[in-house]
């Protein structure tokens, strides 16, 4: 049942032009990126097939897509987004406003970590837990 799930959001996505923006994305972004211009993640959500809550799929694209390292792509969903709209967020620095993930694996290594929430050890959100991590 759930690879009928997948295969009816990729006849939505396909119906409603999605994969030929994924597929145009695959040349004109590295060309963006080798020009030193930032292509931030992100996106329309909340469509069948781009719900909410698989927001950290985005990163997975920028990097075997998109020609981004994990790192890259990390720094393009936090600290430029910030930059881009001149405000203080995404880095963790005095001053500035940052959501903390606590995350078991590496993504820096792998973005996909990010993708199961049973990753997500804690999750730390306007100076608060949403979620406290449960082990010491």
């Amino acid at each position: 049942q759930f690879a009928g799930v997948v295969v009816a959001e990729h006849f939505e996505a396909e119906r409603l032009g999605a994969v030929r923006g994924i597929e145009l994305g695959q040349k004109v972004i590295p060309e963006m990126k080798k020009r030193g211009i930032r292509v931030l993640p992100g996106g329309d959500y909340g469509f069948p097939y781009n719900p909410h809550g698989r927001n950290a799929r985005d990163l997975e694209h920028f990097v075997k897509l998109f020609g981004f390292s994990p790192v890259e792509a990390l720094v393009a969903a936090t600290k430029q987004g910030g930059e881009l709209v001149e405000w203080d967020v995404g880095q963790v620095r005095a001053g500035y406003l940052a959501d903390l993930l606590l995350v078991e694996g590496d993504p820096t290594a792998d973005v996909r970590t990010l993708q199961d929430r049973k990753n997500l050890a804690a999750i730390m959100t306007g100076g608060h837990f949403h979620k406290a991590p449960t082990r010491h």
